[in-house]
């Protein structure tokens, strides 16, 4: 369904929506969930709440029969804000039966609008409320978190981001990632308001089932503007044939933005080299690195500026120490790919877990952590302190500086350790995904204790990866190319291949493995 809205006639729907929420919910400062899709209902919702000083909550659809990371996802986040009203997109009689234990209120769009009216104006109750919505962290690793955002932080990341890419009403974006996602949300909704451009949402599901459909969007729409994590861009080169390629005109645009996980400098050469054709150019790839709590974006790379690369010791980067060295140089040499320079008025530092947050000498690998005024308030609901734009937030990622790039290698949760050596499972996941038979982006390395760093040199190193169904050889000798591949590539020698099928792998619904059921699952046969 294609529909349409003008800065006019949105701003009249989301009157009619912000009349009709605040009589669920009286109090300033209320939770509103919207389990609403990628399209105008959603953006209308999201503004009916900030403009009536009520925290929107960006959650997954409600669908008559939900997936069960989905279900799950929007009962951690109920569970978590204990929200007076919930807003689905159509009648779902199921709500009720699927959150059981919630006692607030669901409504469906269409009957949300038809009951608005007047309402008290839009200064007096947006500024009762200084916290715009609540950002779920993707919850990889765990239980999602709240992010609490206040209007100042939204707006600050909203001001930096558009001075970086110059963004104005003359551009054009185009969406197909999760709007209850932070990158959906903030590329496809606030920026865009912000700087005044034109914004065209398109369904997740539809990008999945045929990755073209971004391509020929941007395309139509002549876009100059688009976000995707990294498995999006690999997905279209896997996805896209030749035939098609020469059908696109890709040269209107100008940030290709790529972040959500790990970037790999070998997607970027690929997708340039596949979509050139299109007139795609290369110096508009622009690796990023963001998060929830900073609303979304840190550093990034600049439009019409080619992403900086380095080439470093592998073997050095094992033992935390970085070593530019020219390709020829060493056997085992990393082409890392920097994700930009830290936004202005952002401060990125490179240091010990906690106390030592400089860059110590030799450009060792650190953890990161962060400040700026785009940062989040702290967690809803949680013990855990969060932060303001005058505090340190440690991200938990690792990483270093070099010519006042960032580079980003892995997480500290996310790193193996044996015989003394660090290995990051983004090396090992890139490997793996290289083996034929493998579904590139499902495959995780984890130990089968409960700690993934700092596990002792005789821990069972596992590795689980989905695999085509199609897949030509036995899985015994795939998982025995898996284990010589990362033998003789990393020196990194695995216990156990576990190889399961397509859609065997749980993951959340921004498509990250959950590492800890994975392992609950996996590691303990």
């Amino acid at each position: 369904m294609r529909e349409s809205l003008d800065f006019t006639a949105l701003s009249a729907l989301v009157e009619r929506a912000a009349a009709a929420v605040a009589r669920h919910c009286r109090r300033p400062g209320d939770r509103v969930v919207l389990a609403l899709p990628n399209d105008i209902t959603f953006t209308a919702a999201l503004l009916a709440c900030m403009a009536s000083g009520l925290i929107a909550v960006p959650a997954p659809e409600v669908t008559a029969e939900p997936k069960p990371a989905v279900l799950a996802r929007l009962r951690g986040i109920v569970e978590d804000c204990r929200p007076t009203l919930v807003i689905v997109r159509a009648r779902t009689d199921g709500c009720r039966t699927l959150l059981s234990d919630y006692d607030g209120r669901f409504v469906a769009w269409d009957d949300l609008i038809q009951s608005g009216g007047p309402r008290e104006s839009r200064q007096e109750a947006a500024g009762r409320c200084a916290v715009a919505l609540l950002q779920y962290t993707s919850g990889s690793t765990g239980k999602p978190k709240g992010a609490i955002l206040s209007h100042q932080a939204v707006r600050a990341n909203c001001r930096q981001v558009a001075q970086v890419y110059q963004e104005g009403p003359h551009d054009t974006a185009v969406t197909w990632v999760p709007l209850h996602h932070d990158m959906g949300l903030v590329t496809g909704v606030l920026r865009p308001l912000f700087s005044g451009y034109t914004s065209v949402l398109l369904r997740p599901r539809d990008f999945v089932r045929a990755p073209l459909s971004w391509l020929q969007a941007l395309t139509t729409v002549r876009g100059t503007l688009s976000s995707a994590p990294d498995f999006g861009y690999g997905l279209c080169v896997r996805r896209v044939p030749v035939e098609d390629v020469r059908r696109l005109d890709l040269g209107s645009w100008r940030v290709a933005r790529n972040a959500g996980e790990t970037v790999r400098a070998n997607t970027a050469d690929r997708f340039t080299a596949h979509f050139s054709p299109a007139g795609f150019r290369p110096e508009a790839f622009c690796p990023s690195y963001g998060m929830a709590e900073a609303t979304l974006t840190v550093a990034t790379g600049t439009p019409d500026e080619p992403s900086l690369r380095l080439e470093v010791d592998r073997a050095a980067l094992r033992k935390g120490r970085v070593v530019p060295s020219p390709a020829q140089a060493v056997e085992t040499p990393s082409v890392l790919l920097s994700s930009g320079r830290p936004l202005p008025g952002t401060e990125v530092t490179v240091g010990g877990p906690h106390d030592d947050r400089t860059t110590p000498p030799g450009r060792t690998v650190g953890r990161i952590s962060i400040r700026g005024p785009q940062m989040f308030s702290g967690y809803w609901s949680a013990s855990v302190e969060g932060s303001d734009s005058g505090t340190w937030h440690d991200t938990g990622d690792i990483g270093f500086m070099y010519r006042r790039h960032l580079f980003v290698v892995g997480r500290d949760d996310d790193t193996i350790i044996q015989n003394g050596r660090n290995f990051y499972a983004v090396d090992i996941r890139a490997i793996c995904d290289s083996i034929e038979g493998i579904r590139p982006g499902r495959c995780v390395v984890l130990t089968a204790d409960d700690h993934m760093l700092q596990t002792p040199d005789t821990a069972r190193i596992c590795m689980v990866a989905e695999v085509y169904s199609s897949l030509s050889s036995s899985r015994t000798a795939l998982a025995k190319e898996v284990r010589r591949r990362l033998a003789d590539e990393l020196e990194l020698f695995v216990h156990d291949v576990e190889l399961i099928s397509h859609g065997e792998l749980p993951i959340t619904t921004s498509g990250k493995p959950q590492i800890n059921e994975i392992r609950s699952r996996f590691t303990s046969r």
